[in-house]
């Protein structure tokens, strides 16, 4: 929870409902608002409310009186800007050609909130079937969302770049269902450009505890991905910390890391559906799996295609990639190296809180 985010670096910090990903966000602009830079927040699914960040920011500044008088800076509220971009056009545009008005050069953190949601409402994962007939002409929706994907990406990256600053983007979540195994947390954005663009991944989560008889809950913080390099484990360096009015704090917490890594599974390399060999077993006495049972299944309504505007977003065997994705992502590996203008996040090593 110490030493903030690096500038020129895309990071992301994804979880569950209910995590504290918001609340982390505004605690980064207050802690940016009161070293005297200027911070961008932008809303893609629901409008922040600014009277946190002004609780946040009164803490920060009393903690920072009793600490360091010297350190003390006068908080200009005008420094804050709040943008709403509702539709995938308005926040492309807004990212592609930020106008010095809208991206003052005084800038340090951009944050980003719920753009997963915003990216799969507009540009839906595809569930067509393997085997189904593809269009004569033209590209698939698989490779269309993969394109803008690349293109949201990069944009993102050389962003961060050129205007020196760091930025945010708070994601949700999916459960994955594996065959004969648990349900897991993946980001709702999981594929294999998107994760090379981001710098630094932060995944969110809360565990509870019986204490005298009542229940407690603590946050979690762990890394996954740190300056281009992938954790070893599933999570590490796993920091506990709780949310209030006045912002978030550090608190004491032990947990057993094989836990962590239950909680939270690492992404595994995405094969094509047809090398899996997966079978679904159809045993009287497997229906451990959130209970749902053979002849409930017949009554079930086909699922809709993608299900918006919920963080717990369930992907059923569909969570890996079809098959057109696997060929469209394919097909764009080469093309994303030979870009060297993406601002890979290591053209600057200064930090902002």
């Amino acid at each position: 929870m110490h030493g903030g985010v690096k500038r020129g670096q895309v990071t992301e910090i994804w979880g569950p409902p209910g995590c504290g990903k918001t609340a982390l966000g505004i605690q980064l602009a207050a802690n940016a608002l009161s070293d005297g830079n200027g911070v961008v927040w932008v809303d893609c699914f629901q409008k922040l409310q600014t009277h946190r960040i002004a609780n946040v920011l009164k803490t920060v500044k009393e903690s920072r009186m009793l600490a360091d008088i010297e350190s003390i800076q006068d908080i200009d509220p005008a420094k804050l800007v709040h943008y709403s971009c509702m539709t995938l056009p308005h926040l492309l545009a807004f990212i592609s050609r930020p106008t010095t008005t809208a991206i003052a050069s005084d800038v340090s953190l951009i944050v980003i909130s719920s753009l997963s949601a915003l990216i799969n409402s507009s540009l839906p994962r595809s569930l067509e079937a393997k085997g189904s007939k593809k269009p004569a002409k033209g590209p698939t929706q698989a490779s269309k969302r993969l394109q803008g994907l690349q293109f949201i990406i990069t944009t993102l990256q050389k962003l961060a770049a050129t205007k020196n600053c760091a930025v945010v983007l708070l994601s949700q979540c999916a459960t994955k269902m594996r065959s004969e195994q648990m349900a897991t947390l993946i980001p709702s954005i999981n594929t294999t450009v998107w994760e090379q663009g981001v710098s630094t991944r932060l995944v969110l989560f809360r565990d509870w505890a019986w204490n005298a008889s009542k229940s407690s809950s603590v946050f979690l913080a762990g890394l996954q991905k740190v300056d281009g390099r992938v954790a070893q484990d599933a999570v590490e360096h796993v920091s506990a910390f709780k949310v209030e009015s006045a912002g978030i704090s550090s608190v004491h917490y032990e947990a057993n890391s094989s836990d962590m890594e239950v909680a939270v599974m690492a992404p595994r390399p995405k094969r094509k559906l047809g090398q899996t060999d997966l079978e679904v077993p159809d045993s009287d006495d497997d229906d451990e799996d959130y209970g749902w049972a053979d002849e409930d299944e017949d009554a079930l309504p086909p699922p809709p295609s993608q299900w918006q505007g919920s963080e717990d977003l369930i992907l059923g065997e569909n969570a890996g990639l079809t098959e057109d994705e696997s060929e469209a992502e394919e097909g764009l590996q080469d093309y994303y190296y030979e870009d060297d203008e993406t601002g890979d996040g290591d053209r600057s090593n200064n930090e902002t809180d």
